[in-house]
C-alpha cells in the first residue's frame, strides 16, 4: 500500500540514523513490535524502545552477534537482550514462537501489531485504527500476563490520551475474579501509580471516592487500637475530593488514654494496609500529640510563629527518613520528631507556610473521623455533594 511505504521509509529512516544495518534485519527475518509501531501510526516521535522479535534462535544469535560487535551492550534479563543504539534502545525478544502466536498474548490491541522486515508489510488487529482514532483502549487476550499487569500498563497509555473501554473494564473485572458491579468498574477509572513510604514496590491506587472511604471508615473502627486515639480528615480528599488521589489523616493523643509506639506503629500499618488492599485507595497517616491545623490562623507570619507549637511529630517509613532536620528518634517504622506543627520534620522555610501566605492557599478545616463516621452509620446517602455539604467548611482567613 502506498501508505505504508510512507510509514516503512519513516521507520527506515529512524533506524539509519542509529546506524542499524535494516539488511541484517531483512536477512534474519526480524519483526518490529510493541509502543514503537502504535507511536509511528499515530505520528508522535519514535523516542521509545524497538523491539525486535525472533521466531528462531539462530536469527536471534546471528542479530547478538552483529549488535555485540557495533553497539553497546546494556543488560540480559533472560526473556530479553537490550543494547544501546545511539539515540534508541533496542531489545531482542527471544520467545521463538511464530509471530502471530505471539502478539494474540498481548493484552490491548493497540499494540497487537507488527512490522516484518523480511516481506517490508506491516500487520494490524482489525481494531488497530479505529481504536488509536477513538482513543479506546480495548482488552482483548485469553493469555496476558495477567489483568493486574494490564491494569498498570494503562496508566503509560492514559498518558497518550487513551481511556479504557467499558467492556475492557468488565472483562479486566472478570479476569481479576472481582464482581462488584459499577463501583468496582468506576475504580478503575482512576487508578493511578504512587510510591509507597511502606513498601519497596510501586503501588496502584484507584482515586478515593466517597463509597471506597466509607467502607474503609466503618471497617477501620473496629481496629483493636482504633479506641485509643483521635483521627482527623485533612488534605485533599475534604478540599477538593473530585481531584484528590489519596486520603491524609491526622491521629493525636485522645485523654484518657494510655498508649505505646508500638500500638501506634500496628495501628498505622494497619490502617494503610486495609486502605490498599481491601479498598485499594492510598493512605497517608500521620500523628501530631496535640491537634493544630494551620488554617485557624490569620495569614501573618508573625501570628503563626507565635501561635507554633513545639510537639511530637510522627510520620511512618520502611526506611529512616534521611531529609528531617530537626530532633527526632526512629523506632521500629516510626519517625518520631520533635518539630513545629507548620515546620513538620523541622524543614524551613516550611512548605505550608508559604503556601498559606504566599500562596493564599484555600484549606479547609479538619473534621473529625467520628463525626463522619456517626453521620454513615445512620445510612445517610453517600454522594461526594452530600458529604461536601456535611463536613466541608473552608477557613474563614
Amino acid at each position: 500500500m502506498k501508505e505504508d511505504k510512507f510509514y516503512i521509509q519513516k521507520l527506515y529512516e529512524l533506524l539509519k540514523l542509529n546506524n542499524i544495518d535494516i539488511e541484517v534485519l531483512k536477512n534474519n527475518n526480524v519483526y518490529l513490535l510493541g509502543g514503537s509501531i502504535l507511536r509511528l501510526f499515530m505520528g508522535l516521535p519514535l523516542d521509545t524502545d524497538l523491539d525486535f522479535y525472533f521466531e528462531t534462535e539462530e536469527n536471534y544469535k546471528n542479530v547478538i552477534r552483529y549488535l555485540d560487535d557495533n553497539f553497546d551492550f546494556q543488560y540480559d534479563v533472560g526473556t530479553f537482550r537490550s543494547y544501546k543504539c545511539n539515540s534508541n534502545e533496542v531489545q531482542l525478544i527471544n520467545k521463538f514462537q511464530p509471530i502471530d502466536e505471539f502478539i494474540g498474548n498481548f493484552d490491548f490491541t493497540i499494540i497487537k501489531s507488527y512490522f516484518s522486515f523480511k516481506e517490508e508489510k506491516f500487520v494490524f488487529h482489525k481494531r488497530f485504527f479505529d481504536d488509536i482514532k477513538n482513543k479506546k483502549l480495548v482488552y482483548d487476550t485469553d493469555n496476558s500476563p495477567g489483568p493486574l499487569s494490564s491494569m498498570r500498563r494503562a496508566d503509560k497509555f492514559k498518558k497518550l490520551g487513551f481511556e479504557v473501554d467499558d467492556e475492557s473494564f468488565k472483562k479486566l473485572y472478570e479476569d481479576v475474579g472481582t464482581t462488584d458491579g459499577e463501583i468496582e468498574l468506576d475504580l478503575l477509572k482512576g487508578m493511578c501509580k504512587k510510591k509507597s513510604w511502606l513498601r519497596d514496590e510501586e503501588v496502584y491506587p484507584i482515586a478515593p471516592n466517597i463509597d471506597v472511604f466509607v467502607n474503609w471508615l466503618m471497617d477501620i473502627q473496629h481496629h483493636k487500637y482504633f479506641d485509643k486515639f483521635n483521627y482527623y480528615l485533612t488534605g485533599g480528599f475534604i478540599s477538593w475530593p473530585e481531584k484528590t488521589k489519596d486520603v491524609d489523616i491526622i491521629i493525636t493523643k485522645r485523654d484518657g488514654q494510655q498508649t505505646t509506639l508500638k500500638e501506634l506503629e500496628e495501628l498505622m500499618v494497619d490502617m494503610f494496609d486495609s486502605a490498599y488492599d481491601n479498598h485499594k485507595f492510598f493512605l497517608d497517616t500521620f500523628y501530631m500529640r496535640t491537634p493544630q491545623w494551620i488554617a485557624d490562623y490569620p495569614r501573618d507570619r508573625e501570628v503563626l510563629k507565635s501561635v507554633e507549637r513545639k510537639q511530637l511529630f510522627i510520620t511512618i517509613t520502611k526506611y529512616e527518613d534521611t531529609e528531617i532536620v530537626c530532633k527526632y528518634r526512629r523506632y521500629g517504622l516510626l519517625n518520631c520528631a520533635y518539630t513545629g506543627s507548620f515546620t513538620l520534620r523541622g524543614t524551613k522555610p516550611s512548605v505550608l507556610v508559604d503556601r498559606w501566605i504566599d500562596l493564599n492557599s484555600n484549606y479547609t478545616r479538619w473534621v473529625d473521623l467520628r463525626k463522619i463516621i456517626k453521620y454513615y452509620e445512620n445510612n445517610n446517602k453517600r454522594n461526594i455533594e452530600d458529604f461536601k455539604e456535611k463536613f466541608q467548611e473552608y477557613s474563614g482567613y
